[in-house]
């Protein structure tokens, strides 16, 4: 099922909040690196969602029925609803933050009032909301069709009739919007539903509200990079209609190359390109090129109206849009929303409890109210497949299928009419240190040898693990000739290392424990006929004295393998796309290249072979091995013979995203979106036990996402405790109980700021980094 567009979370690019303009990079231009979700929110953040029973969710939200939670992202929840004549609706419940933030209760209900205004065919209309209730909420009328991205991801781009269809209906709806008095402010792929007759724009009610928060909060600007105006990446306070123009210009690009203007990968490096430098329209038909080259200017100025869209557009036929595949989608779509208006009532005290109950007299079978619940809430039980339902079936968080016994625990709390509150966690111990850390913007946490990598693309900092002083800061002497400014890319085995790419070169640095500079290779070079060289953008994998990086530059992405002895560039070969990954382990690399999936020698880049089709579109996988055993984590877990890509089982089958699989001993520990923690037995994938979270685990997913860290004897997991104030928990390896958490109280001391923790377990220490601090603690507490 391809993902839903009902949520912020949009895998084209990651909507994340700006401070400042991000500083020029010390060369000219820099090359376009590939998409990674970089959620914080990002997202995945944001990265798109899939549609999910609620667990432990509201079961009515005001007057509406809740059926299905369909996405989560920056700004909240959408659930899939039904009002008490029948109508379904998309409700977007808004986050808590938010919600207590000074007048942003007063904008909300402004702007659901304005948005309530709006009127065109191309809008589905704005129907309720409540801005008073505990967590405001708007309910719009809900549309079954895919978003803009899942039908280039999933059926591909559109023709140059199918891009004057999608221009046409946007030019349209945008005037709708505007005449209410609202900016959209957030137009992109993932916020434009495709239809039979033409696209619909969503989430245009409440994105000014929450960006004025933002703005009053923080002094960032919210918006997704890549499809962000420069006067809005600059001060969103001057965006107004023409920056959703702008926006249009990115939409059609994307929707007639698959990849925005200004190209992908670090959100400074997107912003940057926004603001200074010229869109990317290789690809775009010919006949549209000025058109949207004319968006796209940088002076609002100088951009056209809505009106003047559409006259240059001229007639378009919606039909257009319908790429091959897409009809047969629609219908399915349609029959899921078929079954759900016209299921019966469901009464509001049993919804939720119904979807974790069992039949006492058949226990480990789900009980009929579980079954006429999914049977509702199924697709696939529209198209009249009544099996495939009971294949998303697994048992109540705190159950076991496995071999050896059960274990037990709750369901975390989460707000509406009904839920059970989350059960206390015993608090960890005092830490054995703590020390201040340096403001990074979106900082990492890595060990290396006996210190802490503390870093971002422009910073590294080490750390002693011993006492938590600080070592050194990374530094690099640039050959003679070469001037740039270092990307730190991460640690990988007993190297910290950086690129900086000159114009005429691609340059790979390690550093080691003490700061030392170990090496310096030029792994990309310009060529006859290139603009300049290749960046190196990322390290993927490494693997003994071989490392395996990702690159970009203007005729697309590559994967390259790197002797770090000699310098000596072992292969390289170019990707289909931004959406790929690599690891290497012994003498093999793994390559995920758009959900084809290839094993390839390590040293000599040869194929020994392939398997297509392992992910749907936008299902932007984890890859992690033991050496004899792949795992692909997506929706899904998949397990693939190491030696020759044979499939070997599928596990933790979710229709929301799972996270990295982190591989300890013989056993694979990976958890869910809905919180529930998983231990697999890396042999046939059968759950050794699983856990409900009793306190709410972040969003899994994130460009850096490795999955839980872990040690010989515990698993540590960043959470959201209550108020959304961000902790960790810690959790016994053997079984999954629950030992201690951290959990800071407010805003107040301890409380370290508002992102994920970064946490890193070796031995019997844990070392955790908030916003604010560095600490460490003795993990084996119990």
């Amino acid at each position: 099922m391809p993902t839903h567009p009902y949520a912020d979370g949009d895998p084209t690019a990651v909507q994340t909040p700006h401070t400042t303009v991000p500083q020029p990079p010390s060369t000219p231009a820099s090359p376009a690196t590939p998409t990674r979700p970089l959620t914080a929110a990002p997202e995945p953040p944001g990265q798109g969602h899939r549609a999910h029973p609620p667990q432990h969710g509201p079961a009515r939200i005001g007057p509406y029925e809740v059926f299905q939670l369909l996405g989560e992202g920056g700004m909240g929840r959408v659930y899939l609803a039904r009002s008490p004549g029948s109508r379904l609706v998309a409700l977007k419940v808004i986050r808590p933050e938010y919600a207590e933030a000074p007048n942003f209760r007063g904008r909300f209900r402004r702007e659901a009032e304005s948005a309530r205004r709006v009127s065109g065919f191309f809008t589905p209309p704005v129907l309720d909301a409540d801005a008073d209730a505990p967590q405001p909420w708007l309910a719009t009328a809900y549309v079954p069709a895919p978003s803009l991205h899942d039908v280039v991801r999933g059926f591909g781009v559109l023709s140059e009739a199918g891009l004057r269809a999608l221009g046409a209906g946007l030019a349209e709806a945008l005037p709708a919007i505007h005449d209410a008095g609202i900016v959209h402010r957030d137009l992109k792929p993932g916020n434009v539903l495709v239809t039979e007759d033409g696209p619909r724009v969503i989430d245009f009610g409440i994105s000014s509200a929450v960006d004025a928060t933002q703005v009053t909060r923080t002094g960032a600007v919210m918006g997704t990079p890549g499809f962000m105006a420069p006067e809005q990446i600059v001060s969103s306070r001057d965006a107004g209609p023409a920056a959703d123009i702008f926006s249009l210009g990115c939409v059609l690009v994307y929707a007639a190359t698959g990849r925005g203007p200004f190209g992908s990968g670090g959100t400074a490096e997107i912003l940057y390109r926004a603001v200074h430098h010229p869109p990317q329209l290789d690809g775009v038909p010919a006949l549209l090129t000025e058109l949207i080259g004319a968006c796209l200017d940088k002076d609002p100025a100088r951009r056209p109206t809505a009106a003047d869209v559409l006259a240059a557009l001229g007639a378009a036929d919606p039909a257009a849009l319908l790429v091959p595949g897409l009809r047969d989608d629609l219908a399915r779509r349609r029959a899921h929303a078929d079954v759900l208006v016209s299921a019966p009532p469901v009464p509001a005290a049993s919804l939720v409890a119904s979807a974790d109950s069992f039949d006492t007299a058949t226990r480990g079978r789900p009980s009929r109210r579980r079954f006429l619940w999914l049977a509702a809430a199924g697709t696939t039980v529209a198209a009249g497949g009544g099996a495939a339902a009971l294949a998303g079936w697994r048992p109540a968080p705190g159950t076991d299928r496995a071999r050896d016994g059960g274990s037990s625990g709750s369901g975390s709390g989460s707000a509406g009419s009904t839920g059970r509150s989350a059960p206390k966690v015993p608090a960890g111990p005092a830490p054995r240190w703590s020390v201040p850390l340096k403001k990074l913007s979106s900082p990492q946490l890595q060990l290396l040898g006996d210190v802490l990598v503390h870093w971002e693309q422009r910073r590294a900092t080490a750390y002693g693990t011993a006492d938590g002083k600080e070592r050194w800061e990374g530094e690099l002497r640039l050959p003679s000739g070469v001037s740039g400014t270092p990307t730190w890319l991460g640690v990988g085995g007993s190297t910290l290392f950086a690129s900086v790419w000159s114009g005429e070169r691609g340059l790979l640095f390690g550093l080691d424990a003490t700061g030392r500079q170990k090496f310096t290779h030029t792994v990309t070079e310009s060529k006859a006929g290139a603009l300049s060289a290749d960046f190196v953008e990322s390290l993927l994998s490494v693997a003994g004295p071989v490392a395996v990086v990702g690159t970009s530059g203007h005729k697309g992405y590559g994967v390259a393998a790197v002797d770090l002895g000699s310098g000596e560039v072992l292969w390289s070969r170019k990707v289909n796309g931004s959406d790929f990954q690599a690891y290497a382990d012994g003498d093999r690399c793994f390559l995920q290249d758009n959900g084809t999936l290839r094993g390839l020698g390590l040293r000599s880049g040869d194929e020994r072979w392939k398997v297509g089709n392992v992910i749907e579109p936008g299902a932007y996988p984890r890859l992690s091995t033991d050496g004899k055993t792949l795992l692909v984590a997506s929706t899904k877990v998949q397990a693939f013979r190491a030696a020759d890509g044979k499939k070997l089982w599928t596990a933790v089958n979710e229709t929301t995203s799972v996270g990295a699989a982190r591989v300890h001993g013989a056993r694979a520990y990976l958890y869910d979106s809905p919180g529930t923690v998983f231990a697999l037995d890396m042999r046939d994938g059968e759950q050794v036990w699983h856990r409900a979270s009793p306190v709410h685990l972040t969003s899994p997913g994130g460009a850096h996402d490795q999955g839980p860290a872990a040690s010989s004897a515990v698993l540590a997991i960043p959470t959201w405790a209550t108020g959304d104030v961000p902790g960790f928990i810690v959790l016994r390896r053997s079984d999954g109980k629950p030992l201690w958490a951290h959990q800071p109280a407010g805003d107040g001391a301890g409380a370290g700021g508002k992102s994920s923790w970064l946490l890193q377990l070796t031995g019997d220490m844990l070392y955790a980094a908030s916003d604010t601090t560095l600490h460490a603690f003795r993990s084996d507490t119990t």
